[in-house]
């Protein structure tokens, strides 16, 4: 089994079919980048990374975690892979493993874990007050198939001076463009939350608990702006929703239909050189 660590955060496991990866295994999910590089891990003995690159990769790809494991800048997922499970006859494995396959996953959690805590602290520690009174509440609802993080957005959590601040106005904003851009294309279907944001990394929603409480900040970010046009759409969609859909009070899935908000964009394939 390897580790895939995304660039949003979401780690998953990867079994290869038999006892060891092929090359086809480790590449497929490679083959919208130009290259493949290639990393031994010092810090956990016996580890190989794996990841990809291409020409101008896109901000919202780069993978903070992948970063600071390979200490180069990542715009990929990130793969790690132990000794055992590669391929002998491709002579790129120590001939001793110096790490039983259960200490080497030990190893590697407790790797990544500190790792993540020293990223988080450190994004604390630089963050200025007015940023802390600025800061979104979300709570984390799980992953989608598609790999990217869901979460939910509960209005009545936030910061006490979150609205009067100010600082849900930006974020509300964004939440109206998507709306605008994104509500009337997909058709409403009872499977599905009610989505306010959705980008390649990660999907947000307002449970149905929530949706009156969520539609008057919302308002209220235009209403002080006496922008009255898109005080009508809004109360349009919302009406919209409470007529064809009912949301259970407690979404317990943790995966969401990937269609949901806007498709992941696909890169340029590069041509392919080899077989697989």
């Amino acid at each position: 089994m390897a580790l895939i660590i995304y660039s949003n955060g979401i780690v998953e496991e990867m079994v290869p079919v038999e006892e060891a990866f092929t090359h086809r295994d480790l590449v497929k999910s490679f083959d919208d980048y130009t290259s493949l590089e290639t990393h031994r891990l010092i810090e956990v003995p016996n580890t190989w990374c794996l990841w990809g690159e291409i020409n101008s990769p896109p901000e919202n790809e780069f993978n903070k975690i992948g970063t600071e494991i390979i200490k180069e800048e990542l715009y990929s997922h990130l793969i790690l892979l132990h000794d055992s499970e590669i391929n002998r006859e491709w002579n790129l494995t120590d001939e001793i493993l110096q790490k039983s396959y259960k200490e080497w996953m030990d190893e590697l959690a407790l790797f990544t874990n500190t790792l993540i805590e020293q990223i988080s602290r450190a994004r604390q520690a630089q963050m200025s007050d007015r940023e802390k009174t600025s800061m979104i509440f979300l709570t984390t609802m799980g992953h989608t198939v598609d790999k990217r993080v869901l979460f939910a957005f509960d209005p009545t959590i936030q910061a006490e001076d979150f609205y009067i601040s100010g600082a849900f106005d930006t974020f509300g904003t964004k939440i109206y463009e998507y709306l605008e851009a994104n509500f009337y294309i997909e058709p409403i279907e009872e499977s599905k939350p009610f989505v306010i944001f959705a980008d390649g990394k990660t999907i947000v929603i307002v449970e149905n608990e929530h949706m009156e409480t969520f539609i008057e900040h919302l308002l209220n970010v235009y209403q002080k702006r006496e922008d009255y046009e898109i005080c009508s759409k809004i109360t349009e969609i919302k009406k919209i929703w409470d007529g064809y859909l009912k949301i259970p009070n407690d979404i317990k899935t943790q995966e969401l239909d990937p269609s949901v908000g806007p498709p992941k964009k696909k890169r340029g394939r590069p041509p392919k050189n080899q077989a697989d």
